[in-house]
């Protein structure tokens, strides 16, 4: 594990607290009246908007305008508009592990110091040079708990044995396939430090297992939810705050984080941004008010990149949340050097199985 990683991990567990004073934005030049910012919409963009774009606006005028994209939308317009010259988004969102592969996608922050509050008020860790850490969370097995009451599923290979857990399935379908096939080797008995190189002829076998059971290829974290009800789903792979916020908003699930894969989120900023000094002071305002970040862990069940706001959290607020050190030392983490190397032929394979 290297430094960084290290330092990650201890940030986000919450070790380090900050004594905490307001903090002004600081941004090299004038603003410009608008930031464009991904996000995957439906609830998730909701906390966002009300625990940090309003307040952004509040504080300086820029307009926020959210955008909703999933993860393979995202990546290829990235490229597309790069490609093209003419760079239409401020700010995406990919992972935090893959920032230096997509390194020629992304404006080069240095060690973040035209943004005083990441090193002031955020975790170890959270300059990543070509982003900056917002949020760990993780993807999770998740399942209906009305279903299984006597014996829950552990792991997943209980998500292929049908026999034992009978009902229908679901995946996701969003242009990032990384997790799924993760899955499939965890559930073939592959152990997690032999998981890359991954075996991917063998992911796709244990795929062709479970692919009749599979009722749902959800695209969206609005869909996860709502396909509990609609759709009679019994077990399912989600983010852990889409999970979080379906329970409470009363919907029967229960999920675990054993064996869950890295869900650690990352603000980018596009290359020839149209509006780079209104993407940078977001970014450098989203460290402070360690209350929004508390409320937005409380209502999406992340932790976010906040060092105060762990101090905020009660035991209940953090019984489900990924901030403990063992539950962070146990995520699985995406090779993304070998990502970087075969993105494009397992992604076209991976959509041409789905589709068959």
């Amino acid at each position: 594990m290297t430094p960084t990683r290290r330092n990650l991990i201890r940030g986000a567990a919450g070790l380090g607290l900050l004594p905490l004073t307001e903090t002004r934005v600081r941004a090299a030049g004038t603003l410009e009246p608008t930031v464009l910012i991904r996000t995957t919409g439906g609830v998730f963009e909701a906390a966002l908007k009300k625990n940090f774009f309003d307040p952004f606006t509040k504080a300086t005028g820029v307009r926020v305008v959210p955008f909703a994209a999933s993860y393979g939308d995202m990546m290829a317009k990235s490229a597309a508009m790069q490609a093209a010259h003419s760079v239409e988004w401020d700010i995406i969102s990919p992972q935090y592990d893959e920032l230096g592969q997509i390194a020629p996608l992304l404006t080069d922050l240095g060690d973040c110091a035209e943004m005083p509050n990441i090193a002031k008020l955020g975790v170890n860790g959270s300059c990543g040079r070509y982003g900056v850490l917002y949020l760990t969370g993780g993807q999770l097995l998740t399942w209906n708990a009305a279903l299984y009451k006597d014996k829950k599923p552990r792991d997943w290979a209980d998500f292929w044995d049908t026999k034992t857990f009978p009902g229908r399935r679901a995946l996701p379908n969003t242009g990032s396939p990384w997790a799924t096939l993760v899955t499939a080797l965890l559930a073939d008995g592959v152990p997690r430090e032999k998981l890359f190189p991954m075996d991917v002829d063998r992911a796709f076998a244990k795929l062709d297992q479970i692919k009749p059971h599979v009722a749902i290829w959800w695209r969206t974290g609005d869909q996860s939810q709502k396909m509990w009800a609609d759709d009679d789903i019994a077990m399912s792979l989600m983010w852990s705050g889409t999970a979080f916020a379906a329970q409470r908003r009363g919907i029967p699930i229960e999920s675990t984080y054993t064996q869950a894969i890295a869900d650690f989120g990352a603000w980018a900023i596009l290359k020839g941004a149209p509006h780079p000094n209104a993407a940078r002071a977001f970014i450098d305002y989203f460290m402070v008010n360690p209350e929004n970040h508390a409320q937005f862990a409380r209502e999406m069940g992340y932790t976010t990149s906040n060092a105060g706001s762990q101090a905020l959290l009660g035991e209940a607020d953090k019984r489900d949340l990924i901030s403990s050190p063992e539950r962070l030392a146990g995520i699985i983490r995406v090779d993304y050097d070998w990502l970087a190397k075969y993105r494009t032929v397992v992604l076209t394979r991976f959509q041409a199985w789905v589709s068959s």
